[in-house]
C-alpha cells in the first residue's frame, strides 16, 4: 500500500529549511536548489510545492502569519468576557510585533515582509486589504470605547495603524527593539483609548 504524504508536514520542512538559510546568509541567497540541498531532498521535490521563490516566501510568511493568529486566539480567550477594547487592541497588535525571544523565525520573517512584500508593487494590493480590514476592526474599538465620531474614530485608527507600520520598518532597519517598539506601541494605545490599569497592558 503506498504511503500516504503529509504535504502540509512537507512544506513546512522546506520552508524551516528556508529559514535556516536566511539567518546564515540572508534571503536574498535563497533559491529553490538550496533550499531542496538544505532539506535534504531532491530539486524536483521543492518544485512539487513551490514553483519560484517567491511563492516559497509567501508560504513561510503565512505560515508565520497563522501562528500570530493562533497566539492572539488563545490570549483573548483567557482574558476575561467581554474583552474590553483597549486591551483587545494591544492583545492583537503586540503579538503581531515580532519578538526574537519567541520565536527565531519571527525576525527573518518581518525583514521578508518588509522588503520583499510590503514594498512589491504586485503583492503590496493584498497586503493594503489585510492593513484596511485591521485598521477597521481598530476603528470599530474605538467607537465602543469612547464617545465621539467615525470620523474622529477612522483618523484615530489610521494613526495607530501607521504607527504600528512604522515600528515594523524600524525592527527590520534594527533602530527598534521588540521591547522599544512594545513600549511605543502601548503609549499610543494609551493616547487613544485613555490610560490603563495597572497589568492590562502586559
Amino acid at each position: 500500500m503506498p504511503k500516504k504524504i503529509d504535504h502540509q508536514t512537507r512544506r513546512l520542512e522546506l520552508t524551516e529549511a528556508l529559514w535556516r538559510i536566511t539567518r546564515r546568509e540572508g534571503w536574498d541567497a535563497i533559491s529553490l536548489r538550496k533550499v531542496a540541498a538544505e532539506a535534504g531532498v531532491s530539486m524536483g521535490m521543492v518544485q512539487h510545492y513551490f514553483t519560484t521563490k517567491d511563492e516559497m516566501l509567501a508560504f513561510a510568511i503565512e505560515m508565520i502569519s497563522e501562528d500570530a493568529r493562533m497566539r492572539i486566539r488563545a490570549r483573548i480567550a483567557k482574558l476575561p468576557q467581554p474583552v474590553p477594547p483597549r486591551r483587545l487592541v494591544w492583545t492583537v497588535l503586540s503579538e503581531m510585533l515580532p519578538r526574537p525571544s519567541r520565536r527565531a523565525t519571527e525576525v527573518e520573517a518581518a525583514d521578508v515582509f518588509v522588503r520583499r512584500f510590503m514594498l512589491s508593487p504586485r503583492s503590496a494590493a493584498r497586503f493594503r486589504a489585510d492593513g484596511a480590514e485591521l485598521r477597521t476592526a481598530v476603528r470599530d474599538q474605538i467607537l465602543l470605547a469612547r464617545k465621539g465620531s467615525e470620523a474622529d474614530a477612522d483618523r484615530d485608527a489610521g494613526g495607530l495603524i501607521a504607527l504600528f507600520n512604522g515600528l515594523m520598518f524600524e525592527f527590520v532597519a534594527g533602530d527598534q527593539t521588540s521591547e522599544t517598539a512594545l513600549a511605543t506601541l502601548r503609549a499610543q494605545i494609551e493616547f487613544v483609548f485613555g490610560p490603563a490599569e495597572p497589568g492590562e497592558l502586559d
